[in-house]
């Protein structure tokens, strides 16, 4: 899902009235009337129109946020975790662990209460 930036389309029109000529603007688009008639000026709402066209859903971002919300941020930390974290684990871990269940001899203490 991309997201618009109002900031991106001007300011709010006060003449704006996207149900002007009977709807004539909202044409094709029925189903989202009372979606598209929050935009505050031409430019959004051609913009919410291209979103719908496209399959996505309409979402507002605050500036400078809108790219947390794209695919490929998501498949970056995808590929670090399994590229670099998981990796890191194994290395550090399972040394360890396979060191816990291997057969060690006890260790004892002796008498001065150092191992031996």
């Amino acid at each position: 899902m991309y997201c618009l930036y109002a900031s991106d389309y001007g300011p709010a029109d006060p003449a704006f009235d996207p149900f002007v000529d009977n709807g004539r603007l909202l044409q094709g688009f029925e189903s989202h009337v009372y979606e598209l008639a929050t935009a505050r000026n031409f430019a959004q709402l051609q913009a919410m129109e291209r979103q719908l066209q496209r399959g996505e859903a309409i979402g507002w971002c605050d500036q400078g946020y809108g790219w947390v919300y794209q695919q490929s941020v998501n498949d970056f930390f995808v590929v670090a975790l399994i590229a670099i974290v998981l990796p890191y684990l194994a290395f550090r871990f399972l040394p360890r662990i396979g060191a816990a269940f291997t057969a060690m001899p006890p260790r004892r203490l002796d008498r001065s209460g150092d191992l031996s």
